[in-house]
């Protein structure tokens, strides 16, 4: 048979002990043989890892680059199968973590950035290692590095100019000014030393090297230099040391009790000796620090000289003579208001001059010369000398005279020689253009200057050199065919510039070789010139006679010239006047101008005479006077009468006639239309609703607009212009406007929506107009407590009627979605309706049966909260009562509600403030621990926030505020005093409001907008309205705007601020001058919101692209003046004569199309 042997454990056994224990048992009495039973121990994570050093102390300099390595950390663990990995835990400064990065295998610190000491010198870091095994264990340690300083913050003054001043008699030593210098850098690295660079002349100045005084140095003059630019340098004791430069400006000035001082002791002057009395020769001048005035106290007896008292001007009394008095020193002296005084010398120099001209010898000068004299010809000699003595006059004969020249010699046709007077002819004469000259000939000393003129009178004696000269170019006259022989046609006249017999003129007549049948027509009288007819006149044979007239003079030899007659022959009228066509077309705008033109008929006459005479007139078409036809053009424009709406199309009758005859056509007139009316909505705004949760395509609203214009110009299209719009919302071309996505209406996105609808015509015009869009509720949300468990104290002997605790409980839904009723709810083995009643409205839960079965136990239950909704929704919380004995403590806090106030920017980890306990005497070592009961709401804490310190009751942030998310939190508190039997629990509401700081910019509600307008519109017309909101409250949340920079135009560049403006507290854009397609068709530029935040104001921009829509305001033009055309007399109809070009600046291609009408001949 077998045994069965039971081995039990007796002591605890530890893998690091003893890996196998062999332990012998016998199996029975009658069978001693022994067998072994090996027992392996597996390891537990047990042990937590351990640092090598609970503190790992590093000095590092600010310049190590990143990626060094700092130090390793390293830790060992007990265990056996351990895997440590190493991770940066906390920091002293938050801002230290991303300095610095760990390897988590091996533990070895890195730097990430560049250190800098002057920011922080001390990191303090918590590193902490972790095993792998299940129960995770874990330690820390404290790594402190030290960073040094080293010498990277070049020195700054505090100035980049330093200016100062001086007197003129400071005391050397004497302390002129200060610079001053600063270096973030510390230590030896701090120590400043000045010196001065360049500027300071003759070491005047001296400055103190560590306070940076600059003091005189050697005594100053104001008169050698008056202002001193100094360079000063500043290097720091850094190794290497760095250096930076200022400029200081000293300027030298007189105190107030100097004496006057001259800017020289002495001064010299020149003036010559034949100046006009009152010339100025010279000024003096001195510095003072009053009022000075100047005057002559030594070397004028004679009077000669003048001062200004006040400007030391220096002039002339009298006549200056070299020969009398040739240098003048004068001794001046300059007083200020104090009676000192101050001389300097003035040295006066009187320059000779030469008081003798050359003189002409043998006057009056008369020459002739004849009209044919060859350049070269000499024709009269003039001569001059002077008579001066010494340097001026000692002279050889005929070396220091020169002849020139000056007057009467327009042409250039004489030249005189330099040195000996003789005049030549250089250039042919001409009798009749000049028949005299009065030259004026100008003898100069070439030594002193002095000189003399005088005229010599040359006659030009004439030849017959003059042809005849018509009087016209050519001639012309018109005939008509039925003038008799001998009538006067038309008179030449030529005429002869020469003189005497030279100037009669003769007249004759010839003809083109074989023309006319070489038979004269007409006869011209050889004095007169008087051309008559000499046979009739015929306008079928001959329209037209060209002969030459030759004109000869009586001169020897005799000289001629020519001109050509033109004698045209008129035609009787016997043809009537025709159209070139018997049906016009035309077209003109709607808004065309009153006298625009519209278009031009032309008729032609066989008979050129009538052609001249026809007149234009419209027959009927025109029974309102919408319409005026130029008579002798032809050409039709509008009247002044038309009214701005036409009909689509005219017909019109129009006639020509020549007086005699008349012809008629028919003119098509047809009418472009205008976009003269913008969209106009019905509304404007809208009110729409639609319920949340609504299916995707869900009906809102139609928006509509009319549009008088016909056709094109009156049909709109409808399209959002906020992202509100456009990424929620679908609008169709009916303005039918749909949704795009369900919508909540408890997301604080969808409080206050609003659409902006945009109607645009075919034409450009746009309106705008806005939807709101309110959004009825669904009942799709359940009621939220406000705390996740309620706990409260009673004693056993409680009465009817105490109040326990209040449960409060909030429905997001609108309405009686949102209406909450509470009941009690409990298992029903725990009767609480016998004992507890709660309100259905408040919540409040009031005592009413008794509680001494229940003493030193836990009541627990439920409360539940159900909306008013349809389905209706509920929500349940737990409730626990202490019930507690008679003799117990039920501690209270201090205040009945707690409310802190914190700035939404307060840091984490800060302390809000405590509550606090009411102890009784005697009740003070009792244990009591606080605790934040959170609730089902971001505002009841959900998110953990706040959290309170268990031990002292301090409340802390845990996380970070945003006062746009969430402006006040509201939970209680409980504090749980430890009892003998039972702890007692007391709960208090906490209330914790959050400030604001302007933390949000403004955001608009498209980040860029699009709009178009026609150009030619009216100051301030409304172009389109922006919007941003900014979450902040108050002044941090209320928007303003105004126009950004113009980030892009087409065509010429223009400012936004120039063309546009926006109202400030609307958004909405208007122009500030007219705009004009042709010079830039678009523009973009920025829009700036800016809310008005106290401490600091925050904007955001938005681009508005704007486009300007054609009309037609740029007339055509042709691309010349003037065109050349030609044509041969056998080319066939429709031969090309000219190509016109022409240019319109619109851009549209209707407003481009040009038509082309002959308007007259020239």
């Amino acid at each position: 048979h077998t045994h069965t042997h039971v081995l039990l454990k007796t002591k605890r056994l530890c893998v690091l002990v003893l890996r196998h224990t062999g332990l012998t048992l016998p199996t029975t009495p009658l069978s001693p043989s022994p067998f072994q039973v090996h027992i392996t121990v597996l390891d537990n994570n047990d042990n937590a890892p351990v640092f090598s050093q609970p503190t790992y102390d590093i000095t590092i300099s600010e310049d190590t680059p990143p990626e060094t390595e700092v130090v390793q950390v390293l830790a060992s663990d007990r265990d056996e199968r351990h895997r440590l990995t190493y991770s940066l835990h906390s920091a002293i400064d938050p801002s230290s973590l991303r300095l610095f990065r760990i390897d988590p295998i091996i533990g070895t610190v890195y730097t990430t950035e560049r250190l800098d000491h002057e920011a922080r010198a001390q990191h303090i870091l918590t590193v902490m290692v972790k095993d792998q095994e299940f129960p995770y264990r874990r330690n820390l340690a404290r790594v402190l590095v030290d960073v040094e300083d080293v010498n990277d913050h070049v020195p700054v003054f505090t100035s980049a100019l330093y200016e100062g001043s001086v007197y003129e008699s400071a005391a050397v030593g004497s302390a002129v000014l200060q610079v001053t210098a600063l270096d973030k850098d510390k230590g030896e690295n701090a120590e400043l030393l000045y010196t001065m660079e360049s500027g300071n002349t003759g070491n005047t100045f001296w400055i103190e090297p560590v306070l940076g005084i600059i003091s005189v140095a050697r005594e100053l003059d104001l008169s050698t230099i008056g202002h001193y630019i100094i360079t000063v340098r500043v290097t720091d004791n850094g190794s290497p040391p760095l250096s930076a430069n200022s400029v200081v400006r000293i300027a030298i000035t007189l105190s107030d009790n100097a004496g006057p001082k001259f800017s020289q002791t002495e001064y010299q002057a020149e003036v010559t000796e034949n100046v006009a009395v009152g010339t100025s020769v010279t000024t003096v001048s001195a510095m003072s620090q009053s009022t000075l005035t100047y005057d002559i106290r030594h070397g004028n007896s004679e009077r000669t000289f003048r001062i200004n008292q006040y400007s030391g001007v220096i002039t002339t009394q009298k006549p200056l003579d070299y020969e009398t008095t040739a240098c003048y020193n004068l001794i001046i002296q300059a007083t200020n208001m104090a009676g000192m005084a101050s001389n300097a010398t003035l040295l006066i120099r009187v320059e000779d001059i030469n008081d003798n001209a050359p003189a002409f010898l043998g006057l009056p000068y008369y020459a002739a010369v004849q009209v044919e004299a060859k350049p070269g010809v000499p024709i009269f000699r003039v001569t001059a000398m002077d008579r001066d003595k010494g340097i001026n006059g000692e002279v050889p004969e005929g070396q220091n005279i020169i002849y020139t020249i000056v007057e009467g010699d327009p042409s250039l046709q004489f030249d005189i020689g330099f040195d000996t007077g003789v005049i030549k002819v250089i250039n042919s004469l001409d009798y009749e253009i000049a028949s005299s000259f009065r030259l004026t000939v100008r003898a100069t000393d070439y030594l002193t200057g002095a000189r003399a003129e005088v005229d010599v009178d040359v006659t030009v004696n004439d030849v017959n050199d003059n042809p005849p000269v018509f009087e016209k170019t050519s001639y012309k006259a018109v005939l008509s065919e039925t003038a008799m022989i001998g009538t006067p046609a038309l008179q030449v006249v030529a005429t002869d510039q020469d003189s005497e017999k030279n100037n009669i003129v003769h007249y004759q007549i010839f003809y083109p070789t074989d023309a006319y049948n070489s038979t004269d027509h007409f006869h011209i009288d050889s004095s007169s010139g008087l051309i008559l007819t000499a046979r009739m006149l015929d306008h079928e044979l001959v329209q037209r006679y060209d002969f030459i007239v030759r004109a000869t003079d009586n001169g020897f030899p005799p000289l001629s010239s020519e001109v050509s007659v033109v004698l045209v022959v008129n035609d009787m009228n016997d043809n009537p006047p025709v159209f070139n066509q018997l049906l016009y077309e035309a077209y003109v705008s709607e808004l065309a101008p009153r006298g625009h033109f519209v278009t031009c008929i032309q008729g032609s006459d066989a008979d050129s005479s009538d052609y001249d005479k026809l007149e234009y007139s419209i027959l009927s078409g025109n029974e309102r006077m919408n319409f005026v036809m130029d008579g002798k053009t032809g050409i039709i424009m509008l009247s002044g009468h038309r009214k701005q709406r036409m009909e689509p199309a005219y017909s019109l009758n129009v006639s020509v006639s020549d007086g005699v005859f008349t012809s008629t056509a028919q003119v098509h007139v047809r009418v472009l239309g205008a976009n003269l009316y913008s969209p106009v909505f019905e509304l404007n705004p809208y009110e729409a609703e639609v319920r949340e949760n609504a299916a995707i395509g869900t009906k809102v609203i139609q928006v509509r607009a009319t549009d008088a214009d016909p056709g094109v110009f009156g049909q709109i299209t409808y399209s959002f212009i906020n992202d509100v719009g456009k990424d929620q919302f679908s609008v169709d071309a009916n303005g039918q406007i749909t949704t795009l996505e369900k919508l909540d209406r408890e997301d604080p996105a969808n409080k206050n929506i609003f659409l902006m609808v945009a109607a645009q015509d075919g034409g450009g015009r746009a309106s705008y107009c806005t939807v709101r869009v309110s959004l009825v509720d669904d009942n799709d949300n359940v009621p939220r407590f406000r705390a996740v468990e309620y706990r409260a104290s009673v004693k056993s002997d409680v009465g009817k009627g105490f109040l326990v605790t209040q449960i409060q409980a909030y429905d997001p839904d609108d309405g009686a979605n949102s209406k909450v009723t509470y009941s009690l709810y409990s298992e029903a083995h725990v009767p609480v309706v016998d004992i507890l009643e709660i309100d259905p409205d408040n919540g409040w839960m009031v005592t009413k049966g008794s509680f001494s079965h229940l003493r030193n136990s836990v009541l627990s239950f439920f409360v539940k909260a159900v909306d008013g909704g349809i389905p209706v929704k509920h929500s349940l919380v737990s409730v626990y009562i202490h019930v507690l004995a008679p003799d117990a403590l039920i501690s209270s806090f201090t205040q009945p509600q707690f409310s802190f106030t914190v700035p939404e920017d307060t840091p984490i980890g800060a302390a809000l403030g405590s509550v606090r306990l009411i102890t009784p005497p005697g009740y003070a070592s009792l244990p009591v621990t606080f605790a934040l009961v959170n609730g089902e709401t971001g505002e009841n804490n959900l998110e953990g926030v706040l959290v309170v310190d268990r031990d002292t009751g301090v409340i802390k942030l845990d996380k970070p505020l945003d006062h746009e998310v969430i402006t006040s939190f509201h939970f209680k508190v409980t504090a749980t005093v430890q009892q003998a039997k039972l702890d007692s629990v007391t709960s208090v509401d906490v209330e914790v409001k959050v400030l604001d700081v302007n933390d949000n910019k403004p955001a608009f509600e498209s980040n860029s907008y699009e709009a178009t307008v026609m150009e030619g519109m009216p100051i301030g017309t409304i172009i389109i309205q922006v919007q941003a909101l900014d979450p902040d409250s108050g002044a941090n949340g209320q928007v303003t705007y105004n126009l950004g920079t113009l980030a892009q135009s087409e065509g010429e560049p223009d400012q936004s601020t120039e063309t546009f403006t926006i109202d400030s507290n609307t958004g909405w854009i208007s122009t500030l001058k007219e705009l004009d397609h042709e010079m830039c068709p678009s523009y973009t530029f920025l829009v700036v919101a800016s809310d008005l935040g106290e401490a600091l104001t925050l904007s955001s921009t938005s681009t508005l692209t704007l486009a300007v829509s054609d009309i037609n305001d740029n007339p055509p033009s042709f691309l010349d003046e003037r065109y050349l055309g030609s044509v041969r007399e056998s080319d066939p109809p429709g031969e090309v004569v000219a190509v016109l070009n022409t240019r319109d600046d619109d851009s549209s291609a209707v407003n481009r199309q040009v038509s082309y009408h002959i308007t007259g001949e020239s």
